[in-house]
């Protein structure tokens, strides 16, 4: 037998999915406008310390500023001593960052509409009812809980069986 419990989380008067959601959207579009800001930040950066590693190659500011600048602008983003340019592997983990950041509070952004649009919140938590007695039924004297022995065998041997399909019928 099985049963469904059914628990709502909102009535007539409360509407709680519904604040919860517009809390959720509001920090959610906040969070998407700071993300998109630091993406843009970041192509700056990465705009800005490919102009200096120009600029070293004209001699006109040493590698050791554009090291500093990178390292505190990306997270330990490091700039060899003989790099010219910045590699597609640097400028990818540059902006991989910030892009996941955007997309990330794009879909709690989603997620916050759903909260908002439902009236109400249904969970469905199944439970399996089993009924026990109260009383367990008597033995016969003489018989176990396992299954009964088949003649010859002691109760220390191993219970094989054997399925009817695999018998073989003995010939005539």
């Amino acid at each position: 037998m099985r049963k469904m419990m059914w628990f709502r989380i909102a009535g007539r008067d409360v509407h709680l999915p519904k604040l919860i959601g517009s809390f959720v959207l509001f920090a959610a579009l906040l969070m998407f406008f700071q993300a998109g800001a630091v993406m843009f930040d970041s192509w700056d950066n990465l705009k800005d310390i490919q102009n200096c590693l120009d600029a070293v190659q004209t001699n006109s500011t040493t590698i050791d500023v554009c090291q500093r600048s990178a390292y505190y602008a990306f997270d330990d983003m490091y700039i060899r001593a003989n790099q010219t340019e910045l590699t597609s592997r640097q400028v990818g983990a540059a902006l991989l960052k910030p892009i996941a950041w955007l997309f990330f509070w794009a879909v709690v952004f989603i997620l916050g509409i759903m909260f908002y649009r439902s009236g109400t919140i249904v969970i469905p938590i199944e439970e399996s009812i089993k009924e026990i007695p109260d009383r367990w039924p008597k033995r016969k004297p003489g018989a176990s809980s396992s299954a009964p022995l088949r003649a010859g065998s002691s109760s220390m041997e191993p219970r094989v069986v054997i399925p009817d399909h695999a018998k073989k019928k003995a010939p005539k």
